[in-house]
């Protein structure tokens, strides 16, 4: 005997073998038993729900010689015939090869023909979204008026591309996806006809992983029979359906709840040699402490929750009392970020990894760790330190193993080698508690606040006079060139200087516009401009300083004249973009506008 796939083996023959789709099915019966059936039917909803299965069994409804009746006896010639497919009354046409004007032209003059020996003749068109707007046309008469004699039915999976003039002449019928106890009560049935010994737990990740497809249900059953006749092994079965069982989700939930890294490590790890998909398994691991925590807000929404097999709710409901909610978030947020640094690092495991280890650890058993880009911000707040509280030696700051993983250096030996690298020590002093002595000092490559009156003394001040006399010619000519840059500095003023070396000065509310300018290659760009004006080499350097007067930001009425729409496209494409401005740093271009 011939085989048949699950899914045709099992196809619904009546309305009472149908899965789901109970408001379907009740509207239906009560249709043909009042003799209230429409003459076209729309059938509506996701793949895999029954459409065309329902189709056929209300054709086979209303032709059977016993009816129309909601109960065909799948007896008589007719109820056989559409069970075979090989009715002349029952037409099915399938809307994405025969979507022409031509096709719906000889159906037409097919409809005026009278049923070969059935009640009516029935036209079931699947996928009719895909026929072309001609096609639509052309059915829209037939459609409105149609003999009496004929039915249609029409199937999509898409409603919304169906035109509104052949919505309004159909009853409409949304199919929804079916609910996973639905979907395991029906592949436990066909494991029993079949004589298949299945255990539970892969019948209800099969119909997890059918996505509430009833027919993808049967087809992924279909294709692991053979499997566990031969194997029966379930790790092969998991790997040869590509997905991630809930069994292994659950044990890699208790380890992380429990905080045992090393068993959450090590699965992670056989899951990569396996070659398995870690995002996959992300994925279905978020989703999964989305269960958990809905088991700790509403207990009684998780209890109701159809996609979750009864033995993982009853290991869940126990797992929920030794976590708190905050933990949860914790890591759902956790892993939600290692899936977007995964997209720019195109790989899951490392940022999938370190989420974990962050969970494991409390954040009170990690060093603390300030970032910040102002030395000057660094220095003061260590100056205030300083003078609130005991100075502590640095032999006297230490690290320990357990918070870094690594072996302990000698605070003194990494004192040195943080000077030679000229790191900035300072971020991890910032928040340390400081003790009794004075704290060694610590030579800044640059100029600091504290140091200006010093600086003062020092200063030459010989340069200061022509570099004030040009400022403002060259922020202008800074602003042509690197509009972001010319809006930057306009916020400073020129300070002090000595040798060839300028200090420009920003006040601290200002800061902001210093650290937009503090890399080398556009503090490179500002001193080439004012060595072009004063014809002589100068160095610049920035400094945050309290200013008695913060400086206009209206460079001159040149902003304001015809040249506006050509520093705004400037700003655009030079001065904004980043990787433009690298390419003239480089390759030493300029930025021209064309001139109409």
């Amino acid at each position: 005997m011939e085989y048949l796939a699950f899914a045709l083996k099992y196809r619904p023959k009546n309305f009472d073998e149908v899965v789901g789709q109970n408001h379907v099915v009740s509207a239906l019966k009560t249709a043909i038993s009042n003799q209230r059936v429409h003459h076209a039917y729309l059938f509506s909803g996701p793949r895999g729900v029954g459409k065309t299965s329902l189709a056929r069994i209300l054709a086979k409804s209303l032709n059977c010689q016993k009816g129309p009746t909601a109960s065909p006896c799948c007896e008589c010639p007719n109820c056989l015939s559409i069970a075979k497919g090989n009715s002349l009354d029952i037409i099915e046409i399938d809307g994405a090869s025969n979507r022409g004007i031509d096709e719906i032209r000889t159906l037409r003059e097919n409809v005026k023909l009278s049923a070969a020996s059935s009640r009516y003749k029935i036209y079931i068109i699947d996928e009719v979204h895909m026929l072309t707007q001609e096609a639509f046309n052309a059915l829209l008469k037939t459609l409105e008026e149609p003999p009496r004699h004929v039915k249609f039915i029409f199937a999509t999976t898409h409603p919304h591309k169906v035109i509104p003039t052949i919505l309004s002449r159909c009853q409409k019928f949304q199919f929804s996806l079916l609910s996973l106890e639905e979907i395991a009560k029906k592949l436990k049935t066909i494991v029993k006809l079949e004589k298949v010994k299945v255990p539970e737990n892969l019948i209800y990740t099969i119909a997890k992983a059918a996505g509430g497809s009833i027919r993808d249900a049967e087809s992924l059953l279909d294709q692991l029979v053979p499997v566990i006749l031969e194997k029966g092994d379930l790790e092969d079965i998991f790997s040869f359906l590509g997905i991630i069982d809930e069994s292994s989700l659950n044990k890699v939930l208790e380890s992380i709840i429990t905080k045992d890294l090393k068993e959450v490590l090590t699965f992670i790890d056989a899951m990569v040699t396996d070659g398995k998909d870690l995002g996959v398994f992300t994925t279905a691991f978020i989703e999964h402490l989305r269960n958990i925590l809905l088991a700790k807000v509403s207990p009684k929404a998780f209890n109701e929750l159809s996609d979750v097999s009864p033995e993982s709710k009853n290991f869940i409901s126990k797992l929920a009392a030794s976590v708190s909610t905050a933990d949860i978030l914790k890591l759902i947020d956790s892993l939600i970020g290692a899936k977007t640094i995964a997209s720019r690092l195109n790989t899951i495991r490392v940022p999938l990894e370190l989420a974990f280890i962050k969970y494991a650890y409390d954040e009170k058993d990690l060093p603390p760790v300030v970032y910040t880009s102002d030395k000057k911000s660094q220095s003061s707040t260590l100056s205030k330190k300083s003078s609130t509280k005991k100075a502590k030696s640095y032999s006297e700051i230490t690290i320990t193993a357990d918070d870094l993983g690594q072996p302990v250096k000698d605070s003194k030996e990494s004192l040195k080698e943080e000077e030679k690298k000229k790191a900035s020590l300072d971020s991890v002093i910032n928040n340390m508690d400081l003790g009794e002595k004075e704290p060694e000092k610590v030579k800044e490559p640059e100029i600091e606040t504290e140091d200006i009156d010093n600086l003062e003394v020092e200063a030459d001040n010989i340069l200061l006079t022509p570099f004030k006399a040009k400022w403002e010619e060259a922020l202008k000519h800074i602003q042509r060139s690197r509009a972001a840059i010319g809006s930057h500095l306009s916020f400073a003023i020129p300070f002090v200087s000595k040798g060839d070396i300028v200090t420009i000065a920003f006040d601290p509310s200002d800061s902001f516009h210093k650290e937009m300018i503090e890399g080398t290659k556009k503090v490179r760009f500002i001193e080439d401009a004012f060595t072009n004006l004063l014809g002589k080499q100068v160095h610049i350097k920035l400094i945050l300083q309290t200013l008695a007067q913060r400086p206009r930001q209206d460079l001159s009425n040149d902003s304001k004249d015809n040249n506006v729409s050509e520093e705004k496209i400037k700003s655009k494409l030079s001065g904004d973009n980043e990787f433009l401005n690298d390419l003239f740093d480089t390759f030493g271009g300029k930025f021209h506008s064309e001139e109409k």
